[in-house]
Parts: C-alpha cells; sequence; structure tokens
C-alpha cells in the first residue's frame, strides 16, 4: 500500500534557556491535529517512550547464522590436503598450488581496489541508520490526540509485539492548544538520542507543532515528504490487535515486583529444550502461581488473587518479549495481565500512575499478529449492517471519540447488536479501536482514508474457503442449543474426500467462545491461529 507523509520540518528535542522542547512535526496531509502543554514528570514520559522505541526495534525471530567464511574455508583446506596427499613432485599438485597462489594474489588486489568503496558503503548506511531511519523502519508511529490522553502506537520489527503507550491527560499542565484527531509523526533516532537527555530539573514542554497546519495553507515550501509502500502485514498487524483486545480474557493483577522476578530468572537461565512456556496456575481465591518451563519453577504471587469463577491453566510462549517491560518495572504501581487461552495473544498494561504503557504479545513470537493470527475470524462477522448504520455509528464516535456499544446504541437509537457489527466493520477500516484499559471504543483513523477492507480481509484463505463451502451447500446446521452464556452450535461439513463435524460456542455478541472440529487444521493447532474453515462455515450457516 502506498502512502504519503508530508512534514514542514523534523522532529527535534532542544534544551534552550533551562527548558526541554519536545518537538513533534505531524503529517500536514491529515486533518489538524495538534497539542501543546508541560510536561509534569518527564522522567516517567522519558522512560516510557524509550520502553516504545524498545518495542519498535525489538527482533526475536531465529536469524540463521552465515557459514560463507567457513565454507571458503573448508575448501581451501580441501585443496590443500589435496596437494600433499598427490605430492609437491607431481604435474598436477604443482600447477593447483600455482592457481591457489593467484587466486590469492587477486583477492587481494580485488580487496586493496575495493577498499575504499566499502568503507564509503559503510560510513552511508551508518549515516543512513541514524539520519533517515524511514530506509530501516517502515512507518512513523502513530499518535492520537484526545481528551482524555495523547497516545503512540508502534510496532516490533517481527510483527509479534505491539505498543502504546498513553499519556493521560493529567501528565499536562498549563496546556495552550489542542486539536483532537490522528497523525503520523516523525520520529528518528537521533530524537530518541536527545529523549534520553530529559531530566527533572529541566521543564519539559510537549508539543505536536499546530504551526505546520500554517505552512501549509500559506503554500510555502515543507521541509519533507515521503512516498513510502507500508506493506499489508503491518496494517493487517494494527487490525489484529483490536480484534483480539475485543476477546474476551482472563483478567488479573501482579505486582511489578513479581514481573521482575520473572524477568531475572529467566535471564539467568537460559533453556536448552522444550517446552518452553510460562504456565499460569489460576484457582478462584488463590494466589496466581506460574510454572516456568522446561525446569518446573514454580513462582507464587503472594499479593496477586485470581477473583475469577473457576480454575483454570493457561500457557504462554514467547515469554523473553517480556524484557521489554523491564525499563518500567521500578515506575509501575501494578500490572494488569490479560490472558485470552492457551497459545493465544496476552496483553500487559503497566499502570505508571499518569501514564500507562500496553504491551500485546502474540501467541509465540514467530506466530506475529498479522501473519499466522486471525483473531478477527473469532469476533464474529459484521455483515448484517448496513452503510448508512455504519457512517450513523461513526458519526456519534467523531463527536464523542470515546463510547461503548451500548451508550452509542442510546444515542443512535440503534439496536445493540447492530452497533457492535457497525464498530467491528469500523475497527476493521482502521476507523475505530478498542481501549482494553479502559474497556470502551475509541476514535483513532489509522490512515488518512478508510482501509481497502477486501484487499486486508482474505489475507488467510480460509475465510474464504468457508464463504464456498457455504455456496457450495456443503454445509448442514444439525442442531442449536441455547444457554444462559451463550449458543453452541452442532453441524456437519462435506469436503472433498470425506465429512467433517464441527462444534462452536458462541457468546451473546456472536463470538467464538469455543471451537472443535475433526478436521486436520484443527487437531494441528486448536485455536491458536483461528478457527477452520468448517467452524466459520458452520456460524455463517446460523446467522442467515
Amino acid at each position: 500500500m502506498q502512502f504519503q507523509q508530508t512534514y514542514a520540518k523534523a522532529s527535534n528535542i532542544s534544551h534552550v534557556g533551562g527548558r526541554t522542547l519536545v518537538d513533534f512535526a505531524p503529517d500536514l496531509g491529515r486533518e489538524p491535529t495538534f497539542f501543546q502543554g508541560r510536561i509534569k514528570d518527564p522522567i516517567r514520559y522519558r522512560d516510557a517512550m524509550i520502553a516504545l522505541r524498545d518495542v519498535v526495534v525489538s527482533d526475536l525471530n531465529v536469524k540463521p547464522k552465515d557459514h560463507r567464511a567457513y565454507q571458503e574455508w573448508v575448501q581451501q583446506q580441501y585443496v590443500l590436503d589435496l596437494i600433499d596427499t598427490m605430492g609437491t613432485e607431481s604435474g598436477e599438485a604443482a600447477r593447483m598450488l600455482l592457481i591457489r597462489q593467484r587466486i590469492q594474489e587477486l583477492d587481494r588486489m580485488r580487496a586493496k581496489r575495493m577498499g575504499p568503496y566499502y568503507k564509503a558503503r559503510a560510513r552511508y548506511f551508518n549515516w543512513l541508520y541514524h539520519n533517515d531511519p524511514d530506509a530501516w523502519f517502515v512507518l512513523d508511529p502513530v499518535i492520537t490526540v484526545a481528551p482524555d490522553q495523547v497516545f503512540f502506537e508502534a510496532f516490533s520489527l517481527d510483527e509479534s509485539s505491539y505498543g502504546r503507550l498513553a499519556v493521560h491527560s493529567e501528565l499536562f499542565d498549563d496546556v495552550k492548544d489542542f486539536a483532537y484527531g490522528t497523525t503520523n509523526i516523525d520520529f528518528s533516532d537521533a530524537l530518541l538520542n536527545e529523549i534520553q537527555r530529559i531530566r527533572s530539573y529541566r521543564p519539559t514542554e510537549f508539543q505536536v507543532d499546530p504551526s505546520g497546519f500554517e505552512v501549509a495553507t500559506e503554500g510555502r515550501e515543507v521541509y519533507k515528504e515521503k512516498k513510502i509502500d507500508v506493506p499489508v502485514s503491518w496494517i493487517r498487524g494494527f487490525l489484529q490487535v483490536q480484534s483480539a483486545m475485543t476477546m474476551p480474557a482472563v483478567t488479573f493483577d501482579v505486582k511489578p515486583i513479581d514481573l521482575y522476578n520473572l524477568c531475572t530468572f529467566l535471564r539467568r537461565h537460559k533453556e536448552r529444550h522444550s517446552p518452553r512456556s510460562l504456565k499460569f496456575l489460576l484457582k478462584p481465591g488463590q494466589p496466581v502461581q506460574v510454572v516456568i518451563e522446561p525446569w518446573n519453577e514454580v513462582m507464587t504471587f503472594s499479593d496477586s488473587v485470581y477473583l475469577g469463577d473457576t480454575e483454570q491453566e493457561i500457557r504462554t510462549w514467547g515469554r523473553r518479549r517480556l524484557f521489554l517491560l523491564e525499563r518500567l518495572l521500578p515506575l509501575s504501581r501494578k500490572i494488569t495481565v490479560n490472558l485470552l487461552g492457551t497459545g493465544l495473544p496476552s496483553f500487559y498494561v503497566a499502570d505508571l500512575g499518569n501514564l500507562s504503557f500496553t504491551l500485546g504479545l502474540s501467541g509465540w513470537t514467530r506466530n506475529d499478529w498479522a501473519g499466522a493470527g486471525n483473531f478477527d475470524l473469532l469476533i464474529g462477522s459484521s455483515a448484517q449492517v448496513t452503510p448508512e448504520e455504519s457512517k450513523q455509528v461513526f458519526s456519534k464516535m467523531k463527536w464523542k471519540k470515546t463510547a461503548t456499544a451500548e451508550s452509542l446504541a442510546e444515542w443512535t437509537g440503534l439496536p445493540v447488536p447492530t452497533v457492535q457489527a457497525a464498530l467491528r466493520q469500523l475497527c476493521s477500516a482502521g476507523r475505530v479501536m478498542f481501549d482494553l484499559e479502559i474497556g470502551r471504543y475509541r476514535l483513532r483513523e489509522l490512515t488518512r482514508d478508510p482501509l481497502p477492507v477486501d484487499q486486508l480481509r482474505y489475507a488467510n484463505p480460509r475465510e474464504e474457503k468457508a464463504k464456498k463451502l457455504v455456496q457450495q451447500g456443503h454445509v448442514s446446521l444439525s442442531r442449536k442449543e441455547a444457554s444462559a452464556s451463550g449458543v453452541t452450535l452442532y453441524g456437519s461439513v462435506r469436503t472433498s474426500n470425506r465429512s467433517v463435524e464441527p462444534q462452536v460456542v458462541l457468546d451473546h455478541d456472536g463470538r467464538i467462545e469455543q471451537g472443535e472440529c475433526t478436521c486436520y487444521f484443527y487437531k494441528q493447532n486448536k485455536l491458536m491461529q483461528g478457527p477452520c474453515e468448517h467452524m466459520m462455515a458452520l456460524v455463517a450457516i446460523a446467522r442467515d
């Protein structure tokens, strides 16, 4: 997807006259979005921004080692051994020895001739990394100015970790000017270096600069324009995070020291074999326990009592990504943990007082948000809402900025299920997000124009297969059982070589709470990569 961003200047931080000015340059191509105010606690803000940058540069995917130098050495040794075996007196061995000496001479000549080029290339890439990080990182962070907070959102390089820093309005003093909205900001490594220099003894001013919009209006020359090709995975990852946040979760609070002890244990121990998971043991009224595998080390969070109704055991993977929170633990009051289920995403919300930091982790590191996690398939379909109804809900969101589905239903006069379907549709288009911290929907327009939903919706072929199964009449609903918690669907689906029997439990909002199937995909993945096409086809039949 092609996007163009226009900035009146580069973002910068200045330390002049005993004060610090944090000056972010917004994208002038979007609706005017700006903010000006003084930060009361600059140290917390500084460390939280550095933690957000840690998320952006995080890449824990296993990278294969480069064995080319070793293989070249092996080939040279093979030639030497061959010469020794043939004997230096033989004609073939002598010719091989001369050829090898000639190759070494040519290598030295090439290295000498190319030396200046290699040095210049290294200097260029070093400059590029520090002065134009857009060549390395795909998209600038997204910042939203809302009535109650200013928040930043970003993804890790491996697209398995999502970070959201919310600076609440209580942290700002002497607010001078603002305009609500969402924009991209120019955020370079040089800016990060200056953020690290923020100190408590210097008053710190924060602004998303409004003057750039005046420059754009007057038609003056802008500082820089960028046309970037944003991968679909980056956009789809944002949408998947929103889908996962709206799913039912097991929630409990832990003390920062508990998470610190967990990270300390992982740093001191290196796992050599599987399983490499954290197993949360949750018993009603009992302290939360975590089993660290494969050592089976049990940690009891004595001050964290599980308040749920049922005993549960939930396992999560990719645990070393929790190191991204270490910097914030000394500043945190509590950490709220949200677990969606075994092998499913998890969210950690750090309460920093007037700031909060949300770390969203996919099921495991290799299971990134965009590629393998299809959590939008679990939250129901928006096919029953009309464009007019969706537009009506969006207009109220533009006015209210934050709202629940129930309050939107009251303001619009639409049924709650219709409003929920419209909100899911708006989330899929990048116009609205779900704020896990406050449990409400929030206006956040990810891009200038609505996203091409059709291009993003079918990144996984299972949904298309489900629709084809329904269109071909291969799906049958055998029975439908209602209960206090929702509806259970039973059915069968004919495939090319056999029939499978899916079973799905839907909650009152139409989301898939549980499901199982006799197909191979479910046996291999359960719900860790979303439902199979047979479950989706059964749900589609039940809704028609």
